[in-house]
């Protein structure tokens, strides 16, 4: 993995946190924490996207 990868990784999903993962994957620690992994990458992509257009956005074609 790459260092900026590794960095974002353990800033925006951190260790394995139950209170975190969905209600019914709180028994299943690998599904629980991959799909809590998987939606802070996609707020993150989101967030990413948005700030890029927003300029795009506010200004029009």
């Amino acid at each position: 993995m790459s260092p900026t990868m590794e960095l974002l990784y353990h800033y925006f999903v951190g260790p394995p946190a139950p209170d975190r993962w969905p209600e019914n994957l709180r028994n299943n620690p690998a599904a629980g924490h991959g799909m809590y992994s998987f939606e802070q990458g996609l707020r993150l992509g989101l967030l990413l996207a948005t700030e890029c257009l927003a300029p795009d956005l506010l200004n029009g074609p």
